[in-house]
């Protein structure tokens, strides 16, 4: 992954006892916990809203756009209280449908560290349509606050998801009452574990396919990449009731493999298996021709 160093120069902006703090995102897969954004929050003397536009451009520092070069940064606020970045990525001599979205970005982000909903997403551009159709897929998303930020004019714009997305489809309109970043868990099994060359990594995948959001296709699936450090990432499928917005297992896994990135910047991959459940779709393509440019294979196994 063709990834900058500027997030460290951009700490340096900061004071000292701010700055120390955020250190804390590189080995927390892009995460502050409410503890430390309630310590930033005194001592910068500022509420969350301010809090938030000012690391938007620390969390667009973590882009990865070798192809268009436009960094789009975001911050949300979980449930919780913890702070999430995203950014958008991109991957050179693959289709542009692959691109992950900064929001994109930022949901799998929390959705993977646990989190069942969002209150706030700040980003420092209008979400595109495509993304306003993958933020309708989440859990209680008619009350998240989304926050625009038009710098350097300055200008401050909150909406809600109906502002941005009037007269929207979304898996209401499919009978659907499963959404994106419930805490749910399929009883998926895998016979087959003992046959993995890495059993562990094959139960990971296993586990990120049991929490996939996949209501449509019955499709759920998850990666599971092994690292050079010895580190363990994963992914999970979300699915969108528009189909095309929705989230790959295998984009998922590349979002948290970007966010290990930030603690060992030539962490490689190493190692990946796919457990995916045999349904009306299959992403084994997808992640295999990803994994190839990184010279790794992918195992395969259906449950």
């Amino acid at each position: 992954m063709q990834i900058k160093n500027d997030f460290n120069s951009l700490l340096d902006e900061f004071p000292v006892e701010p700055a120390s703090i955020l250190q804390n995102l590189s080995t927390q897969s892009g995460r502050l916990d409410k503890k430390q954004v309630d310590s930033l929050l005194s001592c910068l003397n500022m509420t969350i809203g301010e809090l938030m536009k000012a690391l938007l451009p620390l969390a667009a520092s973590l882009s990865v756009t070798p192809i268009s070069g436009f960094q789009v940064g975001t911050v949300a606020e979980g449930g919780s209280g913890n702070l999430y970045f995203g950014a958008n990525l991109e991957f050179l001599q693959h289709p542009l449908k692959i691109t992950v979205h900064a929001e994109q970005c930022v949901v799998t982000n929390a959705w993977h560290q646990g989190e069942t909903r969002l209150q706030r997403l700040m980003v420092n551009e209008a979400p595109c349509g495509h993304c306003r159709q993958f933020l309708k897929e989440l859990n209680r998303v008619d009350e998240m606050q989304i926050i625009i930020d038009r710098s350097p004019g300055g200008e401050i714009v909150n909406c809600r998801i109906a502002d941005l997305l009037p007269g929207a489809f979304g898996p209401d309109d499919l009978g659907v009452k499963e959404y994106l970043m419930s805490d749910v868990c399929y009883p998926l099994t895998l016979e087959e574990m003992s046959l993995a060359e890495n059993s562990e990594l094959a139960q990971a995948a296993l586990e990120a396919a049991q929490r996939s959001h996949a209501p449509i296709s019955n499709s759920r699936a998850g990666v599971a990449l092994q690292l050079s450090s010895g580190r363990v990432v994963t992914g999970r499928y979300g699915e969108n009731a528009a189909f095309n917005p929705g989230i790959s297992a295998m984009e998922a896994v590349v979002v948290n493999w970007r966010m290990a990135l930030l603690a060992q910047p030539e962490d490689r991959v190493v190692a990946a298996v796919m457990v995916e459940q045999q349904g009306a779709s299959s992403q084994r393509y997808l992640a295999e021709a990803f994994l190839a440019d990184y010279g790794v294979n992918l195992e395969y196994f259906r449950v």
